[in-house]
């Protein structure tokens, strides 16, 4: 126990945050990461003592969360038009972290209001 450990990322494009270190004086140290941005899998390193570790990394995938109706965002293509004209109507859906979902298949239906 005792050393100074920090935890980072490295490659891939998921992202996300630690928690503070935690000694628990028994050789073993803990963190907490939260993803952050939905992407590719990313490696998970450490570096005790300032030296880096050069075991092979776990990685971390973070994926899109469930549907959030605040981050979530529709607009159109023209909000001005004639009797008889259309206009498109996009509908980005998001997580609460504000990643866009990329999978097809979600029932959508606009209303007026």
């Amino acid at each position: 126990g005792g050393q100074t450990v920090v935890f980072s990322t490295n490659a891939g494009t998921s992202t996300g945050t630690f928690s503070s270190v935690l000694d628990n004086s028994n050789g073993t140290y803990t963190a907490t990461f939260t993803g952050v941005t939905a992407g590719t899998p990313t490696n998970i390193v450490a570096a005790i003592g300032g030296s880096n570790l050069t075991s092979t990394a776990p990685t971390v995938q973070v994926l899109v969360g469930a549907f959030s109706p605040a981050q979530s965002q529709i607009t159109v293509s023209s909000a001005l038009i004639s009797a008889g004209s259309t206009t498109t109507l996009t509908l980005q859906a998001r997580d609460a972290a504000g990643n866009n979902f990329t999978t097809v298949g979600a029932s959508v239906v606009f209303g007026l209001s």
